[in-house]
């Protein structure tokens, strides 16, 4: 694996450079607010040298799984080949949130700059990051600790495919970034409408058009998503609302929903509901805080006296203010990572939920139903799911189950790079024998999130 990085470095030492800082593009969208202040323009050569003294170091978080040697095999070639700088620009946007009101959101857009001068027309990608808890870890956070490009691995992953030729826009969502709302995790159309809203400013910043914006590229048309863990569950939702509700303003050239909790009714209920320990078990508080914030108007059933027994029903709704790693919440809940111990979410839930998540008839099955992502629709521009069929967080049949349901549809794929579904199971291995809190999710998430780029990028024209 050194000889890995090695080689990378020597293939960037022609083109390594400090990063500067440029004068930046406020703007105004007549459909959005965007604002960036500073953009940071970055050459990946710099980027790529401090990501590999990164990996040197160590975590800043227990529950550091991404294998970040596996960047680099998943990654190189690509970065290999750059023709681009990119400029970095936190985006300020106007979206609608979980509460049905207007609320100010961030996300950050990367836009590649050509070496060779002149504005290339390129493809825009809404990348959706995966679940995250501390506010500071927000993609747009990176602007302000470009230091620690560990702590902020999908911003890697997009600086790397932006510096090919992509725009590449990525959602805070609520409660993330610049904004201080609870998180609406996992709640679809939310969700998804955040994705569009951002997409509409960043449409705007690149071609021009919000407020003094000047961009070092142009759009070619072409709209891909992509996301891993939450995000490949945002991308699946925003897909389903821009096909079927705004199919007139943009058309979906590709997307890959990477191992998302598609099937949170079924088997995410089903994890819910486990007898089994959970390496991760801070999921649970943060569904029900999410639901609770959603439809806390509609129903009391998602509330922290109805869910959570105590003491835990006080001390933890508190820890998803913004503040806490997702480590600590689950320390909190009685996980131990210095002494590996594991625990059941179940056992922190009072029974009136958990009678309520078994009953297929409760409004908190209903609810759940309701947030499928797959459900209500069949897409109809191409479709890539891939997912590792060891994965132990967010389980295959997640995908397994928007796939048979999409090819129920008559939706599946019979055709390589037409439209309808594709499931493809991921063969990465991921060795996590030797540590009892390292997970296959975190572990594929690098393999899958190369693969699925791979994919997406066999569409670029």
């Amino acid at each position: 694996m050194n000889r890995v990085f090695n080689t990378v470095r020597t293939l960037f030492a022609i083109l390594l450079a400090a990063s500067t800082l440029t004068a930046g593009c406020g703007s105004n969208s007549s459909v959005t607010t965007s604002g960036s202040g500073n953009a940071v323009s970055i050459n990946p050569a710099g980027l790529i040298a401090i990501i590999n003294t990164s990996i040197q170091q160590t975590a800043t978080r227990a529950l550091d799984g991404w294998e970040w040697g596996s960047f680099s095999s998943s990654f190189s070639t690509l970065l290999s080949k750059i023709s681009y700088t990119v400029d970095m620009q936190k985006v300020t946007y106007q979206s609608t949130g979980a509460d049905g009101k207007l609320h100010a959101m961030t996300g950050l857009l990367i836009l590649p700059k050509s070496i060779l001068g002149g504005k290339p027309a390129v493809p825009i990608l809404m990348y959706q990051h995966g679940t995250e808890v501390n506010r500071a870890f927000s993609p747009s956070q990176y602007l302000v600790h470009q230091d620690r490009p560990k702590d902020y691995p999908e911003v890697m992953v997009a600086a790397a495919i932006a510096s090919t030729g992509y725009a590449v826009a990525l959602i805070d969502y609520e409660g993330m970034g610049d904004n201080i709302d609870s998180q609406p995790h996992v709640i679809g159309a939310t969700l998804a409408q955040q994705v569009i809203d951002l997409l509409r400013a960043s449409r705007d910043i690149i071609g021009g058009t919000a407020g003094n914006s000047t961009s070092p590229c142009t759009w070619n048309n072409q709209l891909f998503l992509m996301g891993y863990s939450e995000g490949g569950y945002v991308t699946m939702a925003a897909t389903r609302e821009l096909q079927l509700n705004h199919a007139a303003e943009f058309t979906v050239t590709a997307s890959a929903p990477l191992s998302g909790p598609h099937d949170l009714s079924g088997v995410m209920r089903g994890i819910l509901l486990s007898d089994t320990s959970f390496k991760a078990p801070y999921f649970a508080p943060l569904f029900i805080t999410s639901f609770n914030y959603a439809y806390g108007a509609q129903t009391t059933n998602f509330s922290p006296n109805f869910t959570l027994l105590p003491p835990y029903n006080t001390t933890i709704p508190p820890l998803f203010a913004g503040n806490t790693t997702s480590d600590k919440i689950s320390e909190a809940m009685g996980m131990n990572f210095t002494t590996p111990t594991l625990i059941v979410m179940k056992s922190l839930l009072t029974q009136q939920f958990i009678t309520e998540l078994t009953s297929v008839t409760s409004p908190v099955f209903a609810f759940m139903q309701q947030n499928d992502s797959y459900r209500g629709w069949a897409p109809t521009v191409p479709m890539r799911m891939i997912h590792h069929k060891n994965d132990e967080l967010v389980p295959y049949g997640n995908s397994q189950a928007a796939f048979n349901a999409f090819s129920s549809a008559g939706a599946k794929n019979h055709s390589p790079g037409g439209p309808g579904v594709e499931l493809v199971e991921e063969t990465a291995i991921i060795n996590i024998s030797t540590n009892p809190v390292k997970t296959v999710h975190f572990g594929a998430a690098f393999p899958e999130l190369s693969d699925g780029w791979k994919w997406i990028d066999s569409f670029k024209k």
